[in-house]
């Protein structure tokens, strides 16, 4: 939905900044250019305004005030989102990134992290006193928006997704207002958000149960490509069986200008368990590299991070397949020879343990199964190479169709559409709407991977 540009006269600029105690900017301002980006290079849209809150009560009146003046309004937690949505041009940016402390609880094992909290600020805070969480794989990325869409970490198949870890949370709703959810308070919300993403108010923070992990045994194996049928066969094989204790990712990569495949893997079970297990997935040739052995879990959750830089153009496809067949594999190794630029990669992922056992309707994730999503994400710093990747993702993603690919994680989607997004919930779409409609029946909240109310 675009939204045209709106720029506030003086006397809005006074009574939006009249009501809070942090910074307004403008396009007028020297940090509006820097706030008004995100982690993908690729969105460069320039909101009206960016309110940069600092308190749950600089949001609640700056969601009343854009109501009132009739203001459309999108947030930005992490901003790591592929799509970009925390921004939309001509609309104001409700920015949470200055909100991002991490409080630890150890009596009762839980962790409090403020809207824009990146994994990596509660990964650390965690460590000093041997406590985790299930986050993501990518240690800039917002705690709170990988959390809303569900969550996939090193650790779902031992304690499931990051939202399965949330105890409760603190959001501002659509009319303004501070909202508690949990369990025992605003159930129905407390479901919504545990999936259902930024449609349903802004989450201010959110309240996780922690579990006691000192180390673990990971890391990767890096092979020449002329390894790949032979090493994803091995990976296919492994993780069809896969104890809860270990999550393992394939890549398709180039490394210093060579084509390679690799194995990137994390146990957090007992270390002798976790040693034999990786090291089934070693090949009788020698690797180019092997990185795996025992790490602090923050060692892990940054291990990947020199794959995702911020500011390259990225895109996503991120189709499921139910198995990885030889046929699929022979497809999915001849598209990756391919690579459009030397910074895209090819990954594939698997969904098994506790965050395939959850029941379908405990919260609004909706994909509970074992599968595995191969995530197709070119990447590229040069403008004129995006109709390129583009053209290289899609193709490869219809080919998959062929294999049984199906729907797709609400955190991996761009611009494809309302259909994707409700394939995304599954049997919980009906009551996401209808949730929707009860809650946010204006649809406010659309600068996301919407949801409208239902009729």
């Amino acid at each position: 939905m675009s939204e045209p540009i709106q720029d506030l006269s003086q006397s809005q600029l006074a009574r939006l900044r009249g009501g809070v105690r942090c910074q307004v900017l403008t396009k007028d301002d020297p940090q509006y250019e820097s706030s008004r980006h995100v982690w993908n290079g690729m969105i460069d849209r320039r909101p009206s305004v960016v309110v940069r809150a600092v308190s749950i009560a600089d949001v609640m009146h700056t969601v009343r005030f854009a109501r009132a003046e009739g203001l459309a309004a999108s947030v930005k937690g992490g901003g790591h989102s592929v799509a970009g949505k925390a921004v939309a041009d001509g609309a104001m940016m409700i920015d949470l990134s200055l909100m991002h402390s991490v409080q630890i609880d150890p009596s009762r094992r839980s962790a409090l992290a403020q809207g824009g909290a990146t994994w990596g600020e509660f990964d650390r805070e965690c460590e000093t006193l041997g406590l985790v969480t299930t986050g993501g794989v990518i240690s800039s990325t917002g705690v709170c928006g990988l959390t809303l869409g569900g969550g996939i970490g090193w650790l779902m198949g031992k304690h499931g997704l990051s939202c399965d870890n949330v105890i409760s949370a603190d959001l501002v709703n659509a009319e303004g207002n501070h909202v508690s959810v949990s369990p025992e308070r605003n159930e129905e919300l407390f479901w919504a958000i545990r999936g259902g993403g930024g449609n349903f108010g802004i989450v201010t923070a959110l309240e996780f149960r922690l579990h006691e992990l000192l180390s673990v045994h990971g890391g990767i194996i890096l092979y020449p490509r002329s390894s790949a049928v032979s090493l994803l066969r091995r990976y296919r094989d492994l993780t069809a069986n896969a104890p809860d204790d270990l999550t393992a990712y394939a890549a398709l990569l180039i490394g210093h200008g060579n084509p390679m495949v690799a194995i990137a893997l994390c146990h957090s079970g007992p270390e002798a368990d976790g040693a034999a297990v990786c090291a089934q997935f070693q090949l009788s040739s020698a690797p180019v590299a092997d990185m795996v052995g025992r790490k602090r879990y923050t060692e892990i959750q940054t291990m990947l991070d020199f794959t995702a830089p911020a500011g390259l153009h990225y895109y996503f496809k991120c189709p499921f397949l139910r198995e990885l067949s030889d046929e699929a594999i022979t497809a999915i190794i001849a598209h990756s020879e391919n690579l459009p630029t030397e910074q895209s990669q090819v990954v594939i992922e698997h969904m098994h343990g506790a965050a395939s056992r959850m029941p379908v309707e405990q919260t609004a994730f909706g994909l509970r199964r074992v599968h595995y999503s191969i995530n197709i994400m070119p990447a590229w710093s040069d403008p004129s190479l995006a109709d390129k990747c583009l053209a290289w993702a899609q193709s490869f993603a219809s080919v998959l169709s062929a294999f049984g690919a199906s729907d797709a994680y609400v955190n991996y989607l761009g611009d494809e559409g309302p259909s994707m997004v409700k394939a995304s919930y599954g049997a919980n779409y009906a009551r996401l709407a209808a949730l929707k409609r009860k809650f946010d029946p204006d649809n406010f909240f659309r600068f996301n991977q919407n949801i409208p109310p239902a009729d």
